[in-house]
């Protein structure tokens, strides 16, 4: 972070995503950027894993010890899958396994020093490094991709449960799956009022799941970027005394306003602990994503929600 340009530009730089050159087309009169340093941060964390986890799996086969693997499948079937799914979480295992650790990856990926690196090439423009969950548009994704999973494994298997208790062909059950899974997430309330209530209770439902999906991406995107921004001023306060300090010594008539002395250690201390503090967000940041998701798979695809 130190090689940063401008003051004026120090804070910002490092907490916002840099489009790549020439990286940008404009649609329907939207700027679109389909290459950027966060963009580039998930092609790595992906490939990352593509290539990791296979080798590790292999050696697990052939050792017989699983070891961090093990231990990261474990940890998301018997504290996620489980608790949010019951005797449905190995169904959904597959899917929470990934998004725990592509998240988890993507976290991390942000507290390496590979975009101050970047900043530090002469004239380089081709950022890699940033944390892609602290850019709204990529948490908009992670929660797009729980909210689609929920509509279309809740319209299937409402689908498929209206098949089971009926003798409806199946083409009709596909048909009218999406009403019949809306209605299902109605509350049971008896006798007439629970009849009248059924239709509005069943769209404060769906409301309920948009929005909660809306919540999941505010989470990740507020708590990965206070951590960026609380770090970038940090670093601010280090350098902006340390300038001030050079320019005193070079200025007998500012000899009383040297704080860097005071100021620097104090600031990096307090550096070190918000990279730890990240350090332990990221992981629980994962953590949280994976089980509000489990969660939120229990609540409105399963019949028992």
């Amino acid at each position: 972070m130190l090689a940063a340009g401008s003051p004026g530009d120090f804070l910002m730089s490092h907490v916002v995503d840099h489009p790549w050159p020439g990286c940008q087309v404009t649609i329907f009169g939207m700027e679109i950027t389909w290459m950027s340093s966060s963009i580039a941060s998930m092609i790595i964390v992906g490939l990352a894993l593509c290539i990791i986890l296979p080798l590790r799996a292999k050696r697990a086969a052939a050792t017989g010890k699983g070891g961090i693997l093990e231990v990261t499948v474990l940890f998301v079937r018997n504290n996620i899958a489980i608790p949010a799914l019951g005797e449905n979480a190995n169904r959904f295992l597959p899917m929470l396994l990934t998004m725990f650790v592509f998240v988890l990856g993507m976290n991390l990926i942000g507290l390496l020093p590979i975009q101050p690196l970047c900043h530090a090439i002469p004239g380089n423009e081709y950022m890699v490094g940033a944390t892609p969950t602290s850019v709204l548009t990529v948490c908009g994704a992670l929660g797009g991709i729980t909210l689609v999973t929920i509509l279309t494994m809740g319209v299937w298997r409402a689908a498929q449960r209206k098949r089971e208790s009926s003798n409806w062909p199946m083409a009709l059950c596909i048909a009218a799956c999406p009403v019949l899974w809306v209605m299902s997430l109605a509350p049971n309330v008896p006798g007439t009022v629970g009849k009248v209530l059924a239709l509005p209770l069943a769209a404060l439902e769906f409301i309920g799941a948009i929005a909660k999906c809306f919540a999941l991406m505010v989470r990740i995107f507020a708590n990965m970027l206070a951590g960026h921004f609380l770090l970038a001023v940090m670093m601010m306060f280090i350098v902006r005394t340390l300038v001030s300090t050079i320019i005193s010594v070079m200025d007998p008539a500012m000899e009383n306003e040297i704080h860097f002395f005071y100021i620097g250690p104090v600031c990096i201390v307090a550096s070190v602990l918000v990279d730890l503090m990240e350090l332990l967000v990221a992981g629980l940041q994962a953590y949280i994503y994976t089980f509000l998701s489990a969660m939120f798979f229990g609540l409105y695809i399963e019949a028992s929600h």
